[in-house]
């Protein structure tokens, strides 16, 4: 029985033994007619000082062993205070109640103290205990006595019953779930410096009990989360606290896989930690569900290009710096045809097969972003007019290449209009509907490029 265990039979015990108390208290005034104030106080003493050591919870096996000599205590003095046949009877209810514990220590300890408590009130006080008359309330007790003796023993042998044979059904149901939950189970000795760990922590992980013998735990962890294990270690042994924290290991194989670890330090009886525990339960697809999510927040679906929350974003960003900002708006040329000629299919494989060509001709702190459809824009950072011209040349000459699907050649064209802000304080707003203005002026062979600070051109409405 483990210090857990014993810490609850205390529990149970410390609220029988108050029942008893109360019992014991109103019976002596309904048969004595009188109340024994300082036996009273004195079994209350007791029963506080024994609620304090339970509540700590810090040495449960000592606290088991005092919850009997404090019964022991108590019952004797009720036999000094009032020395009748009935009160040494009383004494049989220690080793009774010991059986509560199912503790081979418990059971010698109060055996023992009844033992010699009996023999020595029989010897020494034989013709004050067993002489005279035996009387009406004495004769209650003994019936009140037996039925709590007959009560006992059947509640004792009913939850032994009941709670012994489910609780062994309930281990192989409980490890099925724990296993087909992604669960498995781990407990690290400090004394011994051993990894114990479940059948369901090695499926999970990939590493089998034998091969984590003589490795460091942080091994098997991913790179960039070792501050985390650190943090675990911090809470669990410096703080004593649990420790609840998600980080990636990588498995035999190499694949990275997320885990959620709940751990807790486990003390001993004197409060000395001594192990740590906790589960490990596989969360990558949650992970995986979570970062899917947060792409899509920020990026187009189909293409993985950029969308208009990060693209505004990205342009808020270059505000302020007094470096010019260019826009390209671009929009494929009869794209409806590859969509009625083709298929739906061969239109989103040429969108993402151009997303791919942007983006290689631009540099890493310029963005691409698909507004919807065959719309794209194209956000170029401090280049002047110039070089504006060029990257718009590079994606003419890219685009003209066309595109091979399933062996057939698809010529793709676009049409291209440029906002440039010299000095890159014009709105976002502004920028767009000038780029999308000036895109309908190629599409009539008008001029490629606006500058926002051109007073002579108004911005289109």
């Amino acid at each position: 029985m483990n210090a857990h265990q014993i810490h609850n039979k205390n529990i149970w015990m410390l609220k029988l033994l108050v029942g008893l108390f109360i019992v014991a208290s109103v019976l002596q005034m309904l048969v004595h007619r009188h109340f024994e104030v300082a036996q009273s106080i004195l079994g209350a003493s007791l029963l506080l000082v024994l609620a304090g050591f339970v509540v700590r919870r810090r040495w449960p096996r000592l606290t088991m062993i005092l919850t009997l000599v404090m019964l022991f205590i108590y019952l004797n003095i009720m036999v000094f205070t009032d020395l009748s046949v009935t009160n040494y009877i009383f004494l049989g209810l220690l080793p009774l109640l010991s059986l509560m514990y199912h503790h081979y220590l418990a059971v010698a300890v109060a055996g023992a103290l009844h033992l010699l408590s009996m023999l020595y009130l029989a010897l020494t006080y034989r013709g004050a205990l067993l002489s005279g008359k035996l009387e009406r309330g004495d004769a209650a007790f003994f019936v009140v006595y037996g039925l709590f003796i007959l009560s006992f023993c059947l509640i004792y042998v009913l939850t032994t019953k009941m709670l012994s044979p489910r609780t062994e059904s309930d281990k192989l149901p409980l490890n099925d779930i724990l296993e087909s939950a992604s669960v498995g189970v781990w407990a690290y000795d400090l004394s011994k410096m051993e990894l114990e760990v479940s059948s369901g922590f090695e499926q999970i992980t990939g590493y089998s009990k034998e091969s984590l013998k003589g490795r460091q735990v942080q091994e098997i962890i991913y790179p960039a989360d070792l501050k985390l294990f650190l943090e675990i270690q911090h809470e669990l042994i410096l703080r004593k606290t649990n420790s609840t924290k998600e980080c990636r290991i990588v498995r035999p194989d190499g694949e990275i896989r997320w885990f959620q670890n709940r751990a807790r330090p486990y003390f001993n009886n004197h409060g000395h930690l001594v192990r740590l525990e906790g589960v490990v339960i596989d969360i990558t697809e949650r992970k995986q569900l979570e970062e899917k999510i947060q792409f899509l927040a920020y990026h187009d679906e189909l293409t993985g290009l950029a969308n208009r929350a990060k693209f505004n974003a990205k342009y808020e960003e270059t505000q302020g710096r007094g470096e010019p900002v260019a826009l390209m708006f671009l929009d494929l040329d009869n794209f409806k045809e590859v969509n009625d000629t083709y298929g739906h299919e061969a239109g989103d494989e040429l969108l993402k097969h151009i997303a791919g060509r942007l983006v290689s001709l631009v540099r890493a702190q310029d963005m691409v972003c698909r507004l919807g459809g065959d719309e794209f824009v194209i956000l170029l950072v401090n280049l002047q007019e110039d070089g504006v011209l060029k990257v718009l040349d590079r994606i003419r000459s890219s685009l003209a290449e066309g595109y091979v699907y399933r062996g057939r050649r698809i010529s793709i064209s676009a049409s291209i209009g440029i906002s440039l802000s010299p000095d890159g304080n014009a709105s976002l707003e502004d920028m767009l509907r000038l780029a999308d203005a000036t895109m309908y002026d190629v599409k009539r062979g008008g001029d490629t490029i606006r500058m926002t600070a051109d007073s002579g051109l108004p911005l289109p409405s």
